[in-house]
C-alpha cells in the first residue's frame, strides 16, 4: 500500500510537470525573472533603443542528460523589432528556412534576408546580430552588436540563436513586449527566462549533427515527461522539470543615437474623405491626435483616390499607439 502511494504520488507529480510545462510553452516560453518589467516614464511617442544579453545557463547541472562532453556552444543570435503583423517564429509554427538555417546550421543569412522583407512591408523596424557563444561555460553572455530600435508601432521583440551540438534546437524568445500597455510606456528594464526549442526539420533526440530531416514537423519546446533520461530534463526530488536553458535582459536605452528620431509629426496637411458628407477635406496631424477611427483613415490625392496610406503612418507622434 505505501508503494502504491509512492507511485500514485509521483504520478501525479509527472502530470502536474507536464502540465505546467505545456502551459509554458502556449505562454511563448518565456517567464520574468523577479521584479520584471520594470517600468520607466519613457513615453512610446519617443523611438528608442534596447541593448540585448543572453546570459548561458545550459549546463551539465542543469541539464544532466547525454550532455555534450566538448564544444557545447551557440551560435549567432538575430534580434528583430516588429509590430504584431509579423511572426518569427512561435510554438506549434512551422519553421521558415531562415529558421531552420539556423537552428540546423546556426545561420543567420535566410532569416535576416526574410526579415528585410518583412522590414519593407512596414512589419518590422530594426534587427540586430548578438554575438555568437564559442563555449557555453554558465554565465557565458551574448551580446547585440549594437542598439535594437523599437517605435509605437513596432513594441515587440523575436529572435534566436542556434544550440549546438544538436540536431535542430535552438533558443530565443518571440512576441515579447517592450512597452507597458497600461500607461503606453517603454519598460525600463525587461529580464526572463528562455528555454530550448526543437525546430521540427530534423529527427533526433541527442546531441548530434546531420540527422534525417522531418517531413510535417513544427517547432515545439522541450516538455518534462515521465522520464528524466531526455534531454534539458532533470529531476528535483520527485519532480521531473525542463530548466531555463538562458536569462534574455532587454536594457532600455533612451539617448540611443541609433534610434533617436524626431518627436514632432509634420506641419504638413493631407486630405480624407469626410465620413458623413464623402467630400474631400484637408486636415493635419492636431486632428488626428488620439484618435484611433481617424488615425486608421486613409490619405486620398487631390483626385480623391486613395493612397494606399494611412494617416498614421504621415502623423506617426499623433497615432502613437492606436
Amino acid at each position: 500500500k505505501q508503494e502504491a502511494t509512492k507511485m500514485k504520488l509521483l504520478f501525479s507529480t509527472i502530470i502536474i510537470s507536464s502540465f505546467l510545462n505545456c502551459a509554458l510553452a502556449d505562454s511563448f516560453n518565456f517567464e520574468h525573472i523577479g521584479q520584471s518589467p520594470r517600468g520607466s516614464d519613457v513615453p512610446t511617442s519617443r523611438n528608442v533603443g534596447y541593448s540585448i544579453t543572453y546570459t548561458n545557463k545550459w549546463t551539465a547541472q542543469n541539464h544532466p542528460f547525454r550532455y555534450p562532453s566538448s564544444d557545447p556552444h551557440y551560435s549567432s543570435f538575430l534580434w528583430a523589432s516588429h509590430s504584431s503583423d509579423y511572426v518569427m517564429w512561435e510554438n506549434g509554427g512551422t519553421a521558415t528556412r531562415g529558421i531552420e538555417n539556423v537552428a540546423e546550421i546556426g545561420s543567420i543569412g535566410a532569416l535576416r534576408g526574410e526579415v528585410q522583407a518583412e522590414q519593407n512591408m512596414g512589419n518590422v523596424l530594426d534587427d540586430v546580430v548578438g554575438s555568437m557563444i564559442g563555449t557555453a561555460f554558465d554565465g557565458a553572455t551574448s551580446i547585440s552588436n549594437e542598439d535594437l530600435c523599437v517605435d509605437a508601432s513596432h513594441p515587440y521583440v523575436s529572435g534566436l540563436g542556434m544550440l549546438a551540438p544538436s540536431p535542430d534546437w535552438f533558443s530565443g524568445a518571440y512576441n515579447v513586449p517592450l512597452r507597458d500597455e497600461t500607461t503606453m510606456t517603454w519598460y525600463r528594464r525587461v529580464k526572463v527566462n528562455v528555454y530550448a526549442w526543437d525546430a521540427g526539420t530534423e529527427d533526433g533526440d541527442n546531441y548530434q549533427f546531420n540527422n534525417p530531416a522531418t517531413t510535417g514537423g513544427v517547432i515545439s519546446a522541450f516538455m518534462a515527461g515521465d522520464t528524466e533520461d531526455a534531454v534539458f530534463v532533470s529531476r528535483n526530488g520527485d519532480t521531473l522539470r525542463v530548466l531555463p536553458v538562458a536569462e534574455l535582459l532587454f536594457e532600455l536605452e533612451e539617448s540611443s543615437e541609433k534610434c533617436a528620431t524626431n518627436t514632432e509629426d509634420p506641419t504638413d496637411t493631407f486630405l480624407i474623405t469626410a465620413r458623413r458628407s464623402g467630400n474631400l477635406r484637408r486636415r493635419d496631424c492636431e486632428w488626428a491626435r488620439g484618435r484611433r477611427r481617424r488615425c486608421r483613415m486613409e490619405i486620398k490625392n487631390e483626385d480623391g483616390e486613395g493612397s494606399g496610406r494611412p494617416v498614421s503612418e504621415q502623423c506617426p507622434v499623433a497615432c502613437a499607439g492606436l
